[in-house]
């Protein structure tokens, strides 16, 4: 900054200095001119020097600063929020591991295998599932499933309005179901001893407010009927789809899923479309739309290897909701358990020319 206001300040006198002979008001024109042009040329720097996506009262240690601005500007949440989760969590460690009945947890937002399959299912199955232990890697996903998660939550006061928890800010309900789950979210103020201290430390963070919503996009679209939705993890049963009647595909698998939404949507696919990566050539084979502008509802036919999907079989999922940052919602199965969950996938994701929509 300072060179390139030498360099401003040099360029005006010699300016001054050529234009000496010429008429004063011509001469003050130029200078001007000169000025107008250097500063548009001069980069801007912000008030404070800080990004709206860091954190101003939580202590965050100098290395997982970028983390906390990563978590942040993926979840569309205030720094301050997500500085506090991960103090609470794993005291910024992204190695940090604790054992329990489910498996364990991992990393700075301590993650389980099931939620850090729903945002990043690549090597989910592996131990510690692939990448929740880099920190980069873990902040953008962790953040990505505090934006889903938060979503849900908030179906579910709106759903519920009359009910105790329903009184709660988003934030703080969406800490008591990180911490405890959605149950007992549902059971406020009835929550567990260690998620109320758990609420208590978070809460001037919750209080200092902010939000950084530079990928945090409003739902412009959603399908319907709508699933339900814990978290990521889908409630197939209570979601009402009909996955009893599909038997031409095997459950628990991409295609076994996006074969009962689709029919559960009126849109019902052949039943031998093939492995994932195939549902494109059968889609134009039998003359289902296909391409051009992104639509709900839309199977999503992944070539093999795209985004995480199998290097052997490709995937499918289905389009759930639209937002207006260019961002998608989906549904998607695998692994050959009867489950499903949902995943964000960003704009750039979604426009990958490795995936091939059929309407």
């Amino acid at each position: 900054m300072a060179r390139s206001m030498m360099a401003a300040k040099a360029a005006v006198m010699a300016t001054v200095s050529a234009a000496a002979g010429l008429p004063l008001l011509v001469v003050g024109a130029i200078v001007m001119l000169m000025i107008s042009l250097l500063m548009w040329l001069i980069p801007t720097v912000a008030v404070g020097g800080q990004s709206t996506c860091q954190s101003s009262v939580a202590e965050v240690p100098e290395q997982a600063k970028p983390w906390v601005e990563r978590a942040a500007q993926s979840s569309g949440l205030g720094a301050d929020f997500i500085a506090a989760l991960m103090r609470r969590e794993s005291g910024f460690n992204p190695e940090a591991y604790a054992d329990d009945s489910n498996g364990g947890t991992w990393g700075l937002l301590q993650l389980n295998r099931s939620v850090w399959r729903g945002v990043h299912p690549e090597g989910a199955d592996q131990t510690p599932p692939q990448g929740i232990t880099d920190p980069n890697i873990h902040a953008q996903y962790g953040g990505i499933y505090l934006k889903n998660r938060l979503e849900g939550v908030r179906q579910l006061k709106a759903s519920h309005p009359d009910a105790q928890f329903a009184r709660l800010s988003d934030l703080e309900a969406l800490v008591i179901a990180h911490n405890a789950g959605e149950g007992n979210l549902m059971k406020y103020p009835d929550i567990p001893n260690v998620t109320k201290e758990y609420l208590d430390e978070v809460r001037p963070a919750i209080n200092a407010g902010g939000s950084c919503s530079a990928t945090a996009g409003a739902t412009i679209g959603a399908l319907s009927p709508p699933l339900v939705v814990d978290g990521t993890s889908i409630d197939i049963d209570a979601s009402g789809v009909p996955v009893a009647s599909i038997n031409s595909y095997s459950v628990g698998q991409c295609t076994w899923w996006a074969a009962t939404r689709r029919q559960q949507i009126g849109k019902p696919a052949d039943p031998y479309m093939g492995h994932g990566y195939m549902w494109a050539a059968s889609a134009e084979r039998h003359g289902y739309p296909i391409g051009g502008t992104i639509q709900l509802g839309d199977v999503m036919s992944f070539e093999r290897g795209v985004l995480g999907a199998s290097g052997e079989y490709g995937h499918v999922a289905i389009v759930e909701e639209i937002h207006e940052d260019g961002s998608i919602l989906i549904s998607e199965s695998g692994g050959g358990q009867r489950r499903a969950w949902t995943r964000l996938l960003t704009r750039e994701q979604a426009e990958n020319p490795g995936i091939t929509y059929i309407h």
